[in-house]
């Protein structure tokens, strides 16, 4: 198969997003997020608002991912030829919603993670920052800045013509292959490898370990003021709810790492390799790697939820409790006319 078979045949190596996951498992993540968002939307969880706040603006963003993904790879690249269907800027504003997603995703984290080191290690900060409405205008400036952090990919990708095995031309949206003539663009294409990888793993790191060492200081210093006899008589409340806290901190932070570590890791090697990979060999390792944590990063609403669910119980009450109310309306068993008096009366 040649290169130009393999480009034509479809989206999955050439287009940006480059996740194989399969229609049905979409459908089964757009299910998911709705659902996380709806559960902590009710919010009777017995949680702050922040973090309320915080674990929707991380499931919305999770959601506009797979729905862009799934709008602009399944529509827009298989079934819609955009040189005749398509304007050619869809394809730039199609990536500037995928990256304004990815940096969300990203900073987000950061920025919950930030939020739990405040509470647990800065007790007059906490009093200031740590408010609903604090919360609602970090959440509002992560979107913002990702928004305007993102718009450069709106001019690095376009649509690029490509010969198929029948001589016919498409067009595929991929990364302009005259991005290392435009200082520019050059020098964003590898400023937000910085900006997206470096500074997001640094402060997560940091902040995580600020936070888990405080509380495990805090907690032995909790143990030895009580007394032995009293710490078995009773469960303490406060160390178990410093546990919960210390394993969904944990949880999130390895699931973010899981999942977008990869690809922070091949975007790194893209910029270190010399000569540059070749972006339009699609069996070359570096690209294959792409591929699939492209797949891991769609894979992490998935993920999420099962956090969610193991980390705090009243998220699987709720779950359970959804689940048995769907499955008693869907299973309800026809219920038989009702049968009416008929008199009969006779002359």
């Amino acid at each position: 198969m040649s290169l130009s078979d393999l480009a034509y045949k479809g989206p999955g190596p050439t287009h940006t997003f480059g996740c194989h996951c399969t229609k049905h498992q979409k459908k089964v993540y757009f299910i998911e997020s709705i659902v996380t968002i709806a559960v902590f939307w009710k919010g009777k969880l017995d949680l702050s608002k922040s973090i309320i706040f915080y674990l929707v603006a991380l499931a919305v963003a999770n959601f506009l991912l797979i729905l862009v993904v799934t709008v602009f790879r399944d529509i827009f690249y298989f079934y819609v030829n955009i040189s005749l269907w398509w304007p050619r800027p869809s394809c730039g504003v199609s990536n500037w919603i995928y990256f304004t997603c990815v940096y969300s995703l990203t900073w987000l984290t950061v920025a919950f993670t930030f939020d739990r080191y405040v509470i647990v290690c800065c007790s007059k900060l906490k009093l200031v920052y740590c408010t609903a409405k604090t919360t609602q205008r970090v959440i509002l400036c992560v979107y913002t800045g990702a928004f305007l952090m993102a718009m450069p990919t709106f001019f690095i990708y376009v649509p690029v013509p490509t010969v198929g095995p029948n001589g016919t031309s498409k067009d595929i949206c991929t990364i302009r292959k005259d991005l290392n003539k435009i200082p520019i663009l050059s020098v964003y294409d590898h400023f937000q490898t910085t900006v997206w990888i470096v500074i997001p793993l640094v402060s997560l790191m940091l902040t995580n370990g600020l936070t888990v060492w405080n509380i495990v200081i805090t907690t032995r210093v909790r143990q030895g003021l009580k007394s032995a006899v009293a710490t078995k008589r009773q469960d303490d409340p406060e160390m178990a709810r410093r546990r919960r806290s210390i394993m969904l901190l944990a949880l999130i932070t390895i699931s973010f790492l899981g999942h977008w570590l990869p690809k922070m890791i091949i975007k790194v090697v893209e910029r270190l390799t010399y000569p540059p990979v070749n972006r339009y060999n699609f069996y070359h390792p570096v690209n294959v790697v792409r591929m699939l944590a492209n797949m891991l990063i769609v894979l992490s609403s998935f993920s999420n939820m099962c956090i969610y669910a193991l980390t705090i119980e009243k998220f699987r009450k709720e779950l359970i409790r959804g689940a048995k109310s769907v499955i008693s309306a869907v299973c309800k068993p026809p219920q038989p006319p009702s049968l009416k008096n008929v008199e009969i009366f006779t002359t």
